[in-house]
């Protein structure tokens, strides 16, 4: 667990400069160079591609972690033909998505959009970025296997951004249109994804060549995989409804200007999702190898560990965030525009946190022999979200749409502990967690109390150095988290290794 929290720490402090590129490229430059239209349809291209690749990869995240310890040999590098399997089975989920794209793509897209005709003109995009971050998904969870993720890491979240930060330069001053803009992201994401293989073969010489004799011995294999995919790929509908069913609330009664103030407001929340992109990938494959090696102990307290640290982090991201929220605005080019977005921060990046403290819970349940309850999750969830579409869109509009979305998150929190606890007698209640919900609400009103001071960078400075100087006392004192501590006294007292 050392090295997995080393390797979290190491990701999550380089993360931060590329979290303050994205604030730069999502609260200055996009709002100064796009309308909130060109906003809403930049986000839906790469969310959609996101969601579209989520499917087509038949849970390829969990499927490499849950089948390597059956393949791994540690004599041989190369583990049994295991490379060949992790580039070649996405091509069976591409090969679906391709067809239904070919015969009702566009009335797909539509529909998963807002009817309009936008959606349409950026299909050629959407089809080569979802393959792009297929394959992208694919290897960088691969090198998590071999607890090598800070480098790929770091590509995504600093290179990425400060690729888009060079072309939101271009837009700016008129070397780009947006429609060129778009299909230069779509080249970043590639040049992304090309850098993560090189690296990926320079960990360990791999090879592309498949073992079928393996395979044909150990035949239960093959049949656990295709049980597996197979589940994945129907619940993959889910998801997809759940990460699309907001934008279509929001573009249905708002259109593309309610879908711009929406996606602004989630471009910011979804920053509290950081530590998950750190820590998942490097705690999956341990407990998908804890559970094959029937270690109970270790799994329940790396999964505590895991949940408590990555969901203080997220806190941290979001208190930070809203402890500056009106200064944010009144920084943003055209921020009275989206100004009305303001509390869809805290709605959306509080229903983040309950994912966070559940994310891991949910991970024992797909590595598991009863990873058939995704099913049940995943239809708790949209049961929740939609109903409270149904009452609260028509009363609140975007409010109620990111009420739906946040109760899903307490849904999909609640289900996966109980199947946990039902199969497995673990749960991961300590009174830790009633001092982390203390503090943070205790926070947001102390929040709400302090006065604002008029010039805006003044206002940033005091009002950060005072509240979360304040959280991370209470932090350290109440000892929320051992690992925390400890890196933070070896930061202090200079002993922490970078490399």
């Amino acid at each position: 667990m050392g090295l997995v929290i080393r390797q979290s720490i190491k990701s999550s402090i380089s993360n931060y400069v590329g979290l303050i590129i994205g604030y730069i490229n999502i609260l200055y430059l996009m709002p100064k160079v796009f309308l909130p239209s060109e906003m809403g349809i930049s986000r839906f291209i790469i969310d959609i591609s996101g969601v579209l690749a989520g499917f087509a990869s038949l849970g390829a995240a969990f499927s490499i972690s849950r089948f390597f310890p059956k393949f791994q040999d540690p004599k041989n590098s190369y583990h049994n033909g295991f490379t060949f399997w992790v580039y070649s089975l996405p091509l069976i989920g591409l090969s679906f998505l391709a067809i239904l794209l070919v015969f009702s793509g566009p009335s797909i897209l539509n529909l998963l959009k807002d009817g309009g005709s936008n959606t349409t003109d950026y299909i050629h995009i959407i089809i080569p970025l979802t393959v792009i971050m297929v394959y992208i998904l694919v290897t960088e969870q691969y090198c998590a296997l071999f607890g090598r993720i800070v480098v790929v890491n770091v590509v995504r979240e600093n290179g990425l951004r400060l690729m888009n930060l060079s072309l939101l330069l271009m837009v700016w001053f008129d070397y780009l249109s947006f429609n060129q803009f778009v299909f230069w992201l779509l080249v970043s994401y590639c040049t992304v994804l090309v850098i993560d293989i090189i690296y990926l073969f320079t960990l360990n010489p791999l090879s592309l060549k498949p073992d079928l004799e393996y395979i044909r011995k150990n035949s239960y294999i093959r049949k656990d995989f295709f049980k597996y995919t197979g589940i994945n790929l129907i619940g993959s509908i889910g998801p997809l409804l759940i990460a699309r069913s907001d934008y279509f609330a929001v573009s249905y009664t708002g259109g593309d200007t309610a879908l711009g103030i929406y996606s602004m407001a989630l471009s910011i929340a979804i920053m509290t999702d950081l530590p998950k992109r750190v820590i998942l990938p490097i705690v999956q494959p341990i407990i998908s190898r804890t559970i094959h090696d029937q270690n109970w102990k270790e799994l329940k307290s790396v999964t505590g560990k895991g949940n408590i640290n990555q969901t203080l982090i997220g806190m941290t991201i979001l208190l930070a965030i809203w402890f500056n929220a009106d200064s944010i605005f009144t920084l943003m080019p055209n921020g009275f525009k989206y100004i009305d977005g303001k509390w869809l921060i805290l709605i959306l990046g509080t229903g983040k946190l309950f994912e966070l403290a559940t994310v891991l819970p949910g991970v024992i349940i797909n590595n598991s022999h009863f990873y058939r309850w995704n099913l049940f999750v995943t239809l708790s969830c949209l049961v929740t979200m939609f109903t409270v579409y149904f009452f609260a869109v028509p009363l609140w509009g975007i409010y109620g749409t990111a009420l739906g979305v946040a109760l899903s998150y307490v849904t999909y929190a609640i289900v996966n502990l109980s199947i946990v606890y039902k199969y497995y007698k673990m749960h991961w209640f300590e009174a830790a967690w009633l001092k982390m919900v203390l503090i943070f609400i205790s926070l947001i009103l102390l929040n709400h109390f302090l006065p604002n001071f008029e010039y805006v960078w003044f206002n940033i400075l005091i009002r950060s150095l005072l509240l979360m100087s304040v959280f991370f006392i209470l932090v350290f004192k109440l000892k929320l988290s051992e690992d925390l501590n400890r890196t933070a006294l070896e930061l202090i007292k200079g002993k922490f290794r970078w490399f």
